[in-house]
């Protein structure tokens, strides 16, 4: 390498490399970097998955971001997905909780039934108890109300 410099390669032993038939980063034990159009899929869904209101029935115009959700999932064999259900504050917060975790499951729903195996996916509902923004705004109750995609190896 120029200057000087020099690489170092960490390697990681079998027994604790998750993905041992394909390359990957010691970060990820083991397993590939997370793409970055993936990781720009993952951030559209953040806004983009929308729902009926008080309700776990996606909108449409939530399929097609789902859809590329469907895309990475079925391009990334390795890849497994946490999908975690957030409120805002407004109402009861037990039924928050209970309105997230139906919400993620729907998410669930519909990414198995596009054909992802339900077993590379896991749904929590987390309710109002992970705020992102300031729920004394509207803006900020709007950022609460998410669903939130994690690869998981």
């Amino acid at each position: 390498l120029p200057n000087g410099s020099y690489q170092v390669e960490i390697i990681i032993a079998d027994k604790n490399d998750k993905c041992p038939d394909v390359a990957g980063i010691a970060a990820n034990k083991g397993c590939p970097e997370v793409k970055e159009e993936t990781k720009k899929v993952f951030e559209q869904a953040l806004t983009g998955i929308q729902f009926e209101t008080g309700s776990d029935v996606i909108k449409k115009s939530s399929f097609p971001i789902l859809d590329q959700v469907v895309k990475v999932m079925l391009d990334n064999p390795d890849y497994n997905l946490d999908i975690n259900g957030h409120t805002d504050n407004t109402g009861n917060a037990d039924k928050n909780m209970e309105l997230s975790q139906k919400r993620a499951n729907s998410v669930k729903k519909y990414l198995s039934d596009k054909g992802i195996d339900a077993d590379r996916m896991t749904a929590t509902g987390f309710g109002q108890t992970q705020p992102i923004a300031d729920n004394n705004t509207t803006q900020g109750r709007s950022k609460n109300r998410r669903v939130e995609f994690k690869v998981i190896f």
